[in-house]
């Protein structure tokens, strides 16, 4: 079993895609696309998956099959873009173990609140580029620390620090993390960068596809 790496897995339009700078490619091997199949073939070993729907993330139309299909042979994590509880709640429909609730996507704090009265089985992302990324003002002004310390005290177990900058790691960001009692998963970073990450809450990885892939073979 791969351990202490989570692959992540990027669909739009019901293909496997990869991020070329600020675009998608469909994600081929051997001049072959993949279908969720074929890309979990790619990644036997590992025991769960954290799936992006760029579907639903971008235009709130959340592509609910594919969760579907993926969680009768592993445990989802699932990213389907939530912007508040009844997103959250079509998550857990569909069929993923746990639902995730990102900072780029959710509508307010009060959202996040609604969200942990409905399910423990949650994870809060708290994505960054530069700064903490949401479309919400009371999001951005409680800023990474206080808004993971308060989602912690109302009982989120796991929490995701998600890298989205095209460069390298930013460990500005990760230095924003408090220590607290919660599970730490780090996101958006290389293989070659994760040997330099140190947090006392880390436990694991989140990589992308083609760097799952890579690290299995390794």
């Amino acid at each position: 079993m791969v351990k202490n790496m989570i692959p992540s897995l990027s669909f739009k339009n019901q293909s496997l895609v990869i991020v070329n700078e600020d675009s998608y490619e469909r994600y081929s091997y051997n001049d072959m696309e993949l279908d969720l199949w074929g890309a979990f073939k790619e990644l036997e070993g590992y025991d769960k998956i954290y799936f992006l729907d760029l579907d639903g993330i971008e235009f709130n139309k959340p592509q609910t099959d594919i969760i579907r299909k993926a969680s009768t042979t592993k445990e989802v994590w699932a990213d389907i873009g939530a912007r508040d509880a009844e997103g959250i709640t079509d998550a857990f429909i569909a069929g993923a173990d746990k639902a995730v609730l990102s900072t780029k996507t959710v509508a307010s704090f009060e959202e996040i609140e609604r969200s942990i009265e409905l399910s423990e089985d949650l994870i809060l992302c708290v994505d960054y580029k530069d700064y903490l990324i949401s479309p919400s003002k009371d999001i951005k002004d409680m800023g990474i620390r206080d808004l993971t310390n308060s989602c912690v005290e109302k009982g989120i177990e796991k929490v995701i620090f998600n890298d989205l900058s095209h460069k390298p790691f930013d460990e500005k960001g990760l230095r924003k993390m408090p220590i607290g009692d919660y599970q730490l998963y780090v996101g958006g970073i290389s293989l070659d960068r994760i040997d330099y990450v140190d947090h006392e809450n880390l436990e694991d990885f989140i990589l992308k596809f083609r760097e799952a892939v890579r690290y299995r073979q390794s």
